[in-house]
């Protein structure tokens, strides 16, 4: 069973990730013949690898499973 504070820092791990997918989604709607699909999943690339850096690893997990989702749409 999870701690709230477990439960909390899920919550943050997920939202930290949600934020980074959030901006990427507005970078690629804001300027759609710059954002293809490599340069979105080279940007979640990178953001899991800075998220993993900070010890967000939650974070990075999520980002790297959606970089995996997003490579495979193209």
């Amino acid at each position: 069973m999870h701690t709230d504070e477990e439960f909390l820092g899920e919550i943050e791990q997920r939202a930290a990730a949600e934020r980074v997918l959030l901006n990427i989604l507005r970078a690629t709607l804001t300027c759609p013949g710059v954002m293809d699909n490599q340069s979105v999943v080279m940007m979640m690339s990178v953001a899991a690898a800075e998220r993993e850096r900070q010890g967000d690893y939650k974070a990075a997990a999520l980002l790297g499973q959606w970089k995996i989702l997003v490579d495979g749409w193209t």
